[in-house]
Parts: structure tokens; C-alpha cells; sequence
């Protein structure tokens, strides 16, 4: 049976009758009976009538890989329930319609269940499908039970359950676990809840189907026109890989351009806006998508709208968008910074959940689909201007609440605009442009504003109306390399946060000390910190997150500020960072970033790492890097003088005793510990003078908890785990055994004389991933316990080369091989 068959319910009955099967209805036996083989062909039938169903795209042909999948689960006994999800209009019953052709030999029924559902009448449209007759009764559990007892007594059975909006339990409903269930959301949070042992998201379709698609749709005559690359561009710029919206362009199309004259086409589709095209079509596209909006709660659907205030395509950076909501007060005001913080990002997650943001390759970026901005900023209205590129209307107006003008070309903004009373305005975003002129009595009329962003511009200075804007809660100036000072800020009293990274800025302003709401303050563009005036961190003594350069005349006054909990600082030498390490201030951090040399990046939110690029590591006595003992992260790039790495770390909440003065220095809590316990990374690269990075004991007593180890392009490395000496100054060799419990990846990479990881044996119990590039010398891999392994990542002449303890272990491993070749190819 190749496609699924729509019978009328009489002409079953009369089947059934002609055969002797007995009582049957929409396929399934009305009496709790099973189906016999002369009723399975009907077994696949389309339980309920097309026209009751929601409207399916007839051309989704690109399903075929989801269905495949699916259809492989439905074969587990253990998979009882199937999410499938995605934003509305993505295709996603177009899909599970597919699936139902594919059920052969199966009991199918489809139930569309709608935004407001209850359990009854949830059991009723399930009864309803399957021909079940409930006789009146109005009992849930009673109910519960007869649809219960209906579908276990039938083998194969599937329910759909389409457009579904909230979460129940089955048992309140009545389908047992012998019954595949298949939700159809856009929700992931629904398949969450209703625990999907396996879930598909659908996602846009990419250009080239976009452009099937759309032909298919059109009937292929755009094909001949000689824009065609234009034209399909603009198909997909338009439609952004969303099917409903691509075969609503078609059809409104159909109607509005010539067949005779293709080249028409590409103009047509230049100027048509979907946004305002009123083409029932079109409609009934945003409208699937304002669905989603109107689901949300009041808070969330006034987060989701500044999502769209970033031009198309904009990687909008999480902490950037959290930063506006926190500036508006749409997140609580509780007393940790990093929880207000983990509010914004489980908005984000929650607006993620509901297909109106996606999540992109790097785990800090978000990007909102083009067509989901555009249903934002037509629920937005006339309240919000946001443009980009050449501003096409450049106004401002008295009852504009928002304005964004992220990435236009504008180098200055008209003096007319400072004359407007923008009383209503609460967010202005002008980053990433070239502007360079602001009005001086710009700002006077804007005094509610809460947010301002200025960063990633060419001001020289800013407008002295600046001070009129008491209600901020929001200035970023980074990345203003032309500003070289700013005026008095003393006046706003309510500033929480304030960046001046990247400027030109020197001395930073002594109006700082004024600012008593000051939560978040980056300093970090002034490389000299004796230009950050004396008393003005201790003054701000609501401060939770810091960014500066730190030398030790100024740790003193570091450790007096008792409000941080996040500190990023830059010191100048490794002397400056022990000092402030031995002062023990990190003890009463949340999270740090302690760094010596050149800046290193982590993508990483609120982590204890620390990042030592191009200092001089001599490993003498009484000259150890002194670093926290509650690391997280360590990052060791282009370091040199010295030959082992173990031999020049050391953590310092202990009794050290070679602290100044012979005094002992008490660890954070009062108790003795000499081991880095909690250090999860740790990447070394470009260190030419190291040879061995750490010593067996040391290992085991500071790498328990290390999950990445990363060493690249240290060209006199022979050995990672150097070999255990014992009495008479033997080694152990192979007979050595050191654990590495949560080790998950080892990272080698470009290092020429490496010949051992460790001359003993590795249990690496957690081990998943391993890369081995350009290490031509290392012929044994010391693992024991790779139960989990992954894959093994290397060139294939560096495997065929490779001596096993035991031979058989390579025959094991090989499916694991993945082959890399010099240039990344695999």
C-alpha cells in the first residue's frame, strides 16, 4: 500500500459487512476488538476529514529525511512519544502529514487540537477520531478509562495531536504507553513537558529548496526569465526559508505579473512588501506567526519586541539585548547581578522555545528570523522607528518610545531633531554607525530615556544636554576611539551601567564617585590605572561588575570594594597578579578573569579562569605564579622560561611559605588547601621552552576535575604527563596508573616531538573526543577505560604508524578513526 486511503465511514461499514469483520469505524473496531488481516489495509486510513485539518502545502517535498527519522523511532519500543516543532508556517504539518502516508500497517488517527484545549474535549476529538463512542459519559476518569482500555486492545496504533499549545498528563486523558504519540508544537517547551523521548525541530528550508519551492509553486515561469539569480535572491531574502510565506508570495504573484513578460519578475519582487501586501494569503501568514506572539505573557511579548529594534540579519549579542531589558526594568531587581543576568537568558531560552528567536553557531548570539521582525514591528506600531543603512526618514516624533538606528549611515543628526519634546522616549540605539555630531541641546527633551547606546561610533565629544537625562539606566560608549573625554555624568544619579572600553578616553572622571547606582562600570580602555582617580571604586559601593587595569598601588583599594562579584582585570606583570591573589579579595567573587599580557577571550560567562600570554615563567624559587585555587579555566599562550608547567603554578589559599615577611597567608575558609580542585580547562599554546607539562603527583592532586586538555604548537614538548621516577632513580614505566575521571576531550596539535602523553596508563573513564594533529612522533596512546569514546580525530599515516599494548585494541578503535588531514579536510 503505497499512499494512504481516504474512505468514507460508509463505505467501511459496508466492507466490513460484505467480509463478516464485524463492527468496524473509521478503521478501528468499535467493540475494543483487534484488527483481524482482512482489516489491515484500512489500517493506515485518514482518520479524520481533510477539510476538518489544518491547511498543508502540497509541494513539501523536503521532509523526507525528518520522516525517515521518525519512522526509525516509531520501529523502538522504547519511544513511546515523538516531538516534532518549529515556527509557525516552517512546514510542520505538511511533515507529520507526510508520515501519515508512510504508516503502513498501522492504526492512525489525527486530532488538531488548537491554542484552547481542556482534557474533555481533548478525550472527546480523540474518541471522536477513532470512532469511539464514549456513551455521555461526562466523567474524566470514567472517559479516561474506556479510551485507555479502547487503545490497548489495538497493535500499532498512532495519534497525532496538531497544533498543539499546552502540556497534560496521558493518563489524564486516557492514552496508554502502547500508544505512539506524535505532538505537533511550536513549542519545544509542550515536548518538553509531555517528555519526548526524541524531538525534531523543522527548520526554514535553505535557498536552493526555497527556490524549488517557489517555482513549483509559480508553475516554473520565472525559470525563463534572464534575472533569474536575482529573482530567486530576492525570493529567499523575502521569505527567509519560510514555506507558508513562500507559497503565499507565488500566489499573490500569479495574479499581479505578466507570464509574457518574465522581466518583470525581478522588479515585482523588488518592490513587493510582504508586511503591507493585503493579499488574504499573506495574511493568513503573519497571522500564524502573531500566534506565537500572543501566547506569551505580557513580559515576554515586551522582551520579544526589542529583539526587532536590530537590523536583518543582525547577530544580536545575548547579554546586549539582556542589558536593554534590565535598563527598562523588565527583569526583577534582585541583589546578584548574575542572577538577574540567568532571568535574561532563561527569557531568551523561553523565546528560543517558541521558534520566534533562533540561536546561532556561537552559544552568546541570537537571531531573529526577517518575517518574525517584521510581524514585531507592525504589533510594535508607529511608537517604534528603527532603520538601518541610509535612514529613508529621518524624524523624530513626540510619541516615539523607541528608536533605533543601529548601522545606518548617518555621520551627524539634524539640529532641528534636538527642538522635538521626545517625552515618551525610553530606548535609543545609535552603535555602528559613523555618526559624529550630536546636537548640544539634543537630550533636554528626553528625559525619561532609559537606555542609550553610542558604542561603535566616530563622537568626538559628547553634547553637554547629556547631564539632562536623569532616568538612564544604560551608557555604552565602547568602541568610541575618537572619544577622547567626557563631560560631567555626575547628574545621573540612576546610571547602573556604564561602558567605556575601546575609547580614547585617558584619565577616567572623576564625577564616577557620584554615581552610587553604578552596578556595572568598564574601564578597561585605560591602560594606565593610576589615571583611575584615588577613592572613586570605593565610593561606588553598589558596584558588581568590574572591567580595569589593576597594579598593586590600587589592590588596596580593590579589596575595600566588597560589593563585586564579577571581575575582569587586566594586571601588568605576574608580580601585580600574585600580589592580588595573596589579598585573597577573589575569595568573595562569584566569578573573574585575571589576566597577564595580551587579552584572551573566552566565550564563557561567569567562569573563574585565568589567561597568561607572553610573560616570562622562570619556575625559581619564590617566583611561582600564584593564582586562586578555585580556578575554572586556565589559558597559557606564548609563555616562556620554563620547562615544566606544574613546577611554576601554584594555588594559593593555603599557609605559603614563602610569603612576604615569613607570614602565612589563611585560605577563604580557614582551612588548608594546596590543590587547584576545581580547574575544568585547560589550554596551553606557543610555549617554545617547555618540554613537559606536569609531573604524575601533581596531576592527581590538582586535574581531578579537568575535563578539557588542550596543548598546541609547543615545538619541545616530548612529554604531557612527565614519567614517574621512584627510589634508585628507576621509573615505574607502563606499570604506572594515574585517573583523569572527568576528562571528556584531549586536544593535540602541532607538536613535532612529542613522543608520550604518559609512559604509564591513563583511566580516562569520561573520554569522548580526542584530536592527534602533527604529532609524528607519538606512537602509543596510553587510555584504559574508553567505553565512552566517541571518535579518535588524526592523519592516517599517524594511525597506521601507531604500537598497541594490546593488539586487538586497534582493531576495536578503527570504527571510531576519523581520518583529518593537514588542511582541516576530512
Amino acid at each position: 500500500m503505497a499512499h494512504q486511503i481516504q474512505i468514507p465511514i460508509k463505505m467501511i461499514s459496508i466492507i466490513a459487512n460484505l467480509f463478516g469483520i464485524g463492527r468496524y469505524h473509521r478503521g478501528v473496531p468499535c467493540d475494543g476488538g483487534t484488527l483481524d488481516n482482512h482489516q489491515s489495509e484500512l489500517s493506515s486510513v485518514l482518520i479524520q476529514p481533510q477539510n476538518k485539518r489544518r491547511k498543508v502545502e502540497e509541494f513539501l517535498w523536503f521532509n523526507t529525511e525528518y520522516v525517515d527519522r521518525i519512522i526509525g523511532w516509531l520501529k523502538d519500543s522504547e519511544i513511546d512519544t515523538i516531538g516534532v516543532y518549529g515556527m509557525g508556517g516552517v512546514g510542520k504539518t505538511t511533515l507529520a502529514t507526510q508520515l501519515q502516508t508512510r504508516l503502513l500497517n498501522h492504526v492512525v488517527a489525527w486530532v488538531s487540537v488548537g491554542v484552547d484545549f481542556t482534557v474533555y474535549k481533548l478525550q472527546q476529538d480523540i474518541a471522536g477520531s477513532f470512532g469511539l463512542d464514549l456513551q455521555g459519559d461526562r466523567d474524566a476518569i470514567r472517559r479516561a478509562a474506556m479510551i485507555s482500555e479502547f487503545l490497548c486492545r489495538n497493535h500499532n496504533c498512532v495519534l497525532f495531536l496538531d497544533d498543539l499549545w499546552g502540556d497534560f498528563r496521558r493518563e489524564d486523558v486516557g492514552i496508554p504507553r502502547k500508544c505512539k504519540l506524535i505532538v505537533i508544537s511550536r513549542l519545544l517547551d509542550v515536548c518538553r513537558k509531555l517528555r519526548c523521548k526524541k524531538v525534531v525541530k523543522v527548520e526554514p528550508l535553505q535557498e536552493e529548496e526555497s527556490w524549488q519551492l517557489f517555482n513549483r509553486s509559480i508553475g516554473y515561469g520565472v525559470l525563463n526569465s534572464v534575472d533569474v539569480c536575482r529573482i530567486r535572491k530576492l525570493v529567499y531574502d523575502k521569505c527567509v526559508g519560510l514555506p507558508l510565506a513562500i507559497t503565499s508570495l507565488a500566489t499573490s504573484l500569479r495574479k499581479m505579473v505578466d507570464d509574457d513578460n518574465p522581466s518583470s519578475w525581478r522588479e515585482v519582487l523588488e518592490n513587493f512588501d510582504l508586511l503591507s501586501a493585503k493579499q488574504p494569503h499573506l495574511e493568513d501568514t503573519f497571522s500564524q506567526l502573531r500566534l506565537s506572539y500572543e501566547r506569551l505573557n505580557n513580559k515576554l511579548q515586551r522582551c520579544f519586541l526589542y529583539s526587532a529594534l536590530f537590523p536583518k540579519g543582525y547577530a544580536i549579542r545575548k547579554e546586549e539585548l539582556i542589558r536593554v531589558w534590565i535598563g527598562m526594568e523588565l527583569i526583577d531587581d534582585v541583589p546578584s547581578l548574575q542572577a538577574r543576568y540567568n532571568m535574561g537568558h532563561s527569557i531568551l531560552n523561553k523565546l528560543v522555545d517558541s521558534c520566534l528567536l533562533e540561536t546561532y553557531d556561537n552559544d552568546n548570539i541570537i537571531k531573529i528570523n526577517d518575517l518574525v521582525r517584521h510581524m514585531a514591528l507592525s504589533i510594535a506600531g508607529d511608537s517604534y522607528m528603527v532603520e538601518a543603512g541610509i535612514p529613508t526618514n529621518f524624524e523624530f516624533r513626540e510619541n516615539l518610545r523607541v528608536v533605533s538606528l543601529v548601522n545606518s549611515s548617518i555621520p551627524s543628526i539634524p539640529s532641528g531633531a534636538s527642538l522635538i519634546k521626545c517625552h515618551c522616549l525610553s530606548t535609543l540605539l545609535l552603535q555602528h554607525n559613523s555618526l559624529e555630531f550630536i546636537p548640544e541641546s539634543f537630550f533636554l527633551h528626553m528625559r525619561g530615556l532609559r537606555v542609550l547606546n553610542l558604542s561603535d561610533t566616530n563622537l568626538i565629544r559628547l553634547p553637554s544636554s547629556i547631564d539632562a537625562l536623569e532616568e538612564l539606566r544604560v551608557l555604552d560608549l565602547s568602541f568610541c576611539q575618537n572619544l577622547k573625554q567626557v563631560t560631567s555624568l555626575s547628574k545621573l544619579l540612576k546610571l547602573q551601567f556604564l561602558n567605556l572600553s575601546q575609547t580614547g578616553i585617558g584619565p577616567a572622571p572623576r564625577s564616577l564617585e557620584n554615581l552610587k547606582s553604578l552596578t556595572e562600570l568598564n574601564l578597561s580602555s585605560i591602560p594606565e590605572p593610576q589615571k583611575i582617580p584615588s577613592g572613586v571604586l570605593p565610593a561606588l559601593f553598589r558596584l558588581k561588575r568590574l572591567a580595569c587595569y589593576v597594579v598593586e598601588a590600587a589592590i588596596h583599594e580593590l579589596q575595600n570594594v566588597n560589593s563585586l562579584e564579577v571581575l575582569d582585570a587586566r594586571f601588568l606583570n605576574l608580580c601585580d597578579l600574585s600580589s592580588y591573589v595573596r589579598s585573597q579579595h577573589w575569595c568573595i567573587l562569584e566569578s573573574y578573569h585575571l589576566q597577564v599580557g595580551f587579552e584572551v577571550r573566552s566565550e564563557q560567562p561567569y567562569n573563574r579562569r585565568v589567561s597568561l600570554s607572553g610573560c616570562s615563567l622562570t619556575g625559581q624559587e619564590g617566583d611561582y605564579v600564584v593564582l586562586p585555587s578555585n580556578i575554572q579555566e586556565l589559558y597559557v599562550d606564548n609563555c616562556r622560561d620554563f620547562r615544566c608547567l606544574s613546577d611554576v603554578l601554584l594555588p594559593v589559599a593555603y599557609r605559603h611559605r614563602n610569603c612576604q615577611n615569613g607570614a602565612s597567608v589563611d585560605s577563604c575558609n580557614g582551612e588548608q588547601a594546596e590543590v587547584f580542585a576545581g580547574l575544568e580547562m585547560c589550554i596551553i599554546s606557543r610555549c617554545q621552552d617547555v618540554k613537559t607539562l606536569f609531573a604524575p603527583s601533581w596531576v592527581e592532586e590538582n586535574l581531578q576535575s579537568l575535563e578539557l586538555l588542550q596543548v598546541e604548537n609547543c615545538r619541545q614538548v616530548k612529554e604531557i604527563i612527565a614519567e614517574e621516577v621512584v627510589e634508585c632513580g628507576h621509573s615505574e614505566g607502563k606499570d604506572a596508573v594515574i585517573s583523569l575521571p572527568q576528562l571528556t576531550r584531549l586536544v593535540l596539535t602541532l607538536l613535532p616531538q612529542v613522543h608520550s602523553v604518559y609512559k604509564g596508563l591513563l583511566v580516562c573513564s569520561s573520554l569522548l573526543w580526542c584530536t592527534f594533529m602533527d604529532c609524528p612522533k607519538l606512537k602509543r596512546l596510553p587510555f584504559s577505560n574508553m567505553d565512552r569514546l566517541e571518535w579518535i580525530e588524526g592523519q592516517e599515516k599517524w594511525w597506521d604508524l601507531l604500537e598497541w599494548d594490546e593488539p586487538e585494541s586497534k582493531a576495536s578503535l578503527r570504527p571510531l578513526f576519523r581520518c583529518k588531514s593537514v588542511d582541516g579536510d576530512r
